[in-house]
Order: structure tokens, then C-alpha cells, then sequence
């Protein structure tokens, strides 16, 4: 026996279908964050309407709650820099995932502007987690840095693109513009169990 046939002995091959259970694995993450960020650029696309047609108040609210959730947003990634190192990454996008589902289901019912802006916590909670967390989450289960991070920053614009037809359906139910945050708590959910779905096939493959 050559040295070519001994290491030929040696290498692994290649299931093929793991590799589909990988492929699988990345098109369940991707479609998880492609939702999250869908409902996200969703609900600051209709704010502005929502402030002046639902609550009948000003427009200005409409920049101070975008404002104020931007502003929180910053001791989030300091928290979340700092959760991170005592959980795990899925544990924090479940966390951010329930803040989110939250938030829309508070926006739903929302009829005050102090309501308003007390919910801006969940939102800054819920986008931080998913902009300081999410590129982690990818980067773990995709070994290859550069398309981890090309996929991930792909989900926000796809997630942008998808909002329309979320924003369109929302707003055809009885609920208006109230009924996009209903859709956007669902979706939410919907994103989590992906997410749940992600991390059950990650564990089961290893």
C-alpha cells in the first residue's frame, strides 16, 4: 500500500447528508432573521402614520419614540456586550425575540403617548439583540467568516424588501395600521421557533 492509498484511507468522507442538513440549517436561520428584521423596518416605515392617523397626536411623536428607541439602544449593546459572556447567544436572541413579541403586542393595543414611549425599551432591547447578537449567530454556525457576515447583512436588506407585503397584509385587516404590530408579534414568534429549529438540528449534528 502507496502512501497515495494510505491517505486516501485516512480522509473523511463527506455525507452527503449532512451537508444538506447543513444547508438546511443556514436557509432556517437566514429565513428567521429575514423575518426579524422584516417587522422591524416594518414598524419604523409606519410609525410616523400610526402616531398621526391612529393616536391623532403630532408627528413630532413619531421622531421623539424612533429617537428615544435609538438612544436606549446603546446601554442595550453595553448590557447585552456584557450578558454575553454569562449566556449563550441563543438564549439572548430568544430574550430579544420576546421583548419583540412584546413590544408589537403592546403597539397593538396602544392608545397613549406615554404607552408609547415606556415600549420603546422593548424595541431597543429587541433590535439590539438582533444587531449585536445575530452576526455571533451566524458566525457559529457558518464556519466561513465572510459569507457568515454576507448573509447576515443580506437579511436586514431582504428583511426591508419583505416588510412591504407585511405592511400591505397588516393593513388590510380591520385592526389598520394596528393590525401590522399584531402581524409583526406573530411573525416574531414565528422567527423564534426557527430559531429553536435551528439550534435542535445544530445540537443534533454535533
Amino acid at each position: 500500500m502507496g502512501p497515495r492509498a494510505i491517505q486516501r484511507e485516512w480522509i473523511p468522507r463527506r455525507d452527503p447528508r449532512s451537508r444538506l442538513g447543513t444547508r438546511s440549517v443556514i436557509v432556517t436561520l437566514v429565513a428567521g432573521f429575514v423575518a426579524l428584521q422584516a417587522t422591524n423596518s416594518a414598524s419604523i416605515s409606519i410609525m410616523s402614520l400610526f402616531v398621526t392617523e391612529r393616536l391623532n397626536l403630532p408627528l413630532i411623536w413619531s421622531g421623539i419614540a424612533l429617537g428615544l428607541s435609538a438612544l436606549l439602544e446603546i446601554p442595550a449593546l453595553v448590557a447585552i456586550g456584557k450578558l454575553s459572556k454569562r449566556y449563550s447567544a441563543h438564549t439572548l436572541i430568544v430574550s430579544g425575540c420576546l421583548a419583540g413579541a412584546m413590544y408589537y403586542t403592546v403597539m397593538t393595543f396602544l392608545a397613549d403617548p406615554i404607552t408609547l414611549l415606556v415600549a420603546q425599551m422593548l424595541n431597543a432591547w429587541f433590535f439590539g439583540i438582533v444587531a449585536g447578537v445575530g452576526l455571533t449567530i451566524f458566525q457559529d454556525i457558518i464556519p466561513r467568516p465572510g459569507l457568515a457576515s454576507g448573509l447576515y447583512t443580506n437579511t436586514r436588506r431582504i428583511g426591508a424588501i419583505v416588510s412591504g407585503a407585511l405592511i400591505a397584509l397588516g393593513s388590510a385587516t380591520p385592526l389598520g395600521y394596528q393590525g401590522i404590530f399584531a402581524a409583526c408579534a406573530i411573525i416574531t414568534l414565528a422567527a423564534l421557533a426557527l430559531m429553536n429549529a435551528t439550534r435542535t438540528r445544530t445540537d443534533q449534528k454535533s
